[in-house]
């Protein structure tokens, strides 16, 4: 096998890592500030004279022990367990298993423990924080609709994600932005005692947006990666262009209805199926103010959507795309292996 860590993915991995992690640090000290804020607002209340220093320091307190708190929940969050996935042993699924085996060997890796969800729509990914925690989770969607070279390929790329420890990095950043938007959610509802909470909340809605962008862009990076790794492991990149192929139709007819699974979709082979339905714009059967209006904002809502913030926002390339990439590829490699004639 003629694979290596992808040296520009690395680079890209830590270039967003560092990044990231400023963009964290900058709104822990914005978040310290408005506690601060919050924290004099009450002492006024109760009539307390609390000192800038004191202030500043219960603020940087509350916010690292808050962070803390919703950091642990995050942890807690499994693939695994959010998508009711059990772990299998090889007599129940032998042809999953055997394709794990064979390719993680192949690959100079640990076996990572296997999981399947018995859910209709296909879907396959790997989180952990190291080579050897690895979980590679599959549905019975996907095991139904591939075929076993197809399913050769899935597992090939999900071992990519592993070999190049794009899935500790993953994991890793996705803890901060679903930290931050989970708090901005619980503010948004919390009634907002003080304006400060309002400003907490358009913060954490702030730091999820500009670190999302980040995240995506290193995720498409890391799908493409995890294509050429696969593709690389197996020596052929045609079954993993037609898996895709596959997927990318299977996903139209199942999308996938379950809200807890949406901070994981950076982590899946392929992308769930966009949703453009609009918000209902009824109300007890009469027509609201500015109804004419409908139409033409909701088409340009999303113009505004799929020019702008789509591609920024999206975790994985087009399928499209990538197909055609591995096309590519497979052309070039059966050039390389036309036999040179003598003249």
């Amino acid at each position: 096998m003629n694979w290596s860590l992808d040296r520009s993915l690395q680079r890209r991995m830590a270039v967003t890592l560092l990044a990231l992690g400023v963009l964290t640090l900058a709104f822990g000290a914005g978040l310290s500030v408005l506690v601060a804020w919050g924290v004099q607002w009450l002492s006024g209340v109760f009539g307390l004279a609390l000192g800038t220093s004191t202030l500043y320091a219960l603020g940087a307190l509350t916010t690292l022990v808050g962070g803390g708190v919703v950091l642990h929940r995050a942890l807690q969050q499994d693939a695994a367990e959010t998508f009711d996935a059990d772990e299998v042993a090889p007599d129940e699924y032998p042809r999953l298993h055997a394709a794990v085996a064979r390719l993680a060997q192949a690959a100079d890796l640990p076996l990572p423990s296997v999981h399947v969800a018995d859910r209709d729509r296909p879907f396959a990914m790997t989180t952990g924080l190291s080579t050897d925690d690895a979980k590679l989770v599959v549905s019975t969607g996907l095991l139904d609709a591939l075929d076993d070279e197809e399913l050769d390929a899935v597992v090939a790329h999900e071992l990519a994600h592993v070999k190049n420890r794009d899935a500790t990095v993953m994991t890793l950043v996705e803890l901060p932005l679903s930290s931050a938007r989970n708090l901005g959610r619980m503010l948004q509802h919390s009634g907002g005692v003080h304006f400060a909470l309002l400003g907490v909340a358009a913060g954490s809605y702030l730091f999820w947006g500009l670190g999302r962008a980040l995240v995506a862009s290193l995720s498409r990076s890391r799908e493409l990666a995890a294509d050429r790794g696969a593709s690389a492991l197996l020596g052929d990149p045609a079954p993993l262009a037609s898996a895709l192929d596959t997927l990318a139709e299977d996903l139209q007819s199942t999308p996938e209805t379950d809200a807890r699974a949406t901070p994981l979709a950076a982590l899946s082979v392929v992308p769930a199926p966009r949703e453009n339905s609009g918000p209902a714009l009824t109300w007890e059967r009469r027509r609201p103010v500015l109804w004419g209006l409908r139409l033409p904002v909701r088409r340009a809502r999303h113009r505004v959507n799929d020019r702008y913030v789509r591609p920024v926002l999206a975790t994985h390339p087009a399928t499209d795309e990538r197909i055609d990439r591995l096309r590519a590829l497979e052309r070039t490699q059966e050039g390389v292996r036309v036999p040179k004639t003598d003249r």
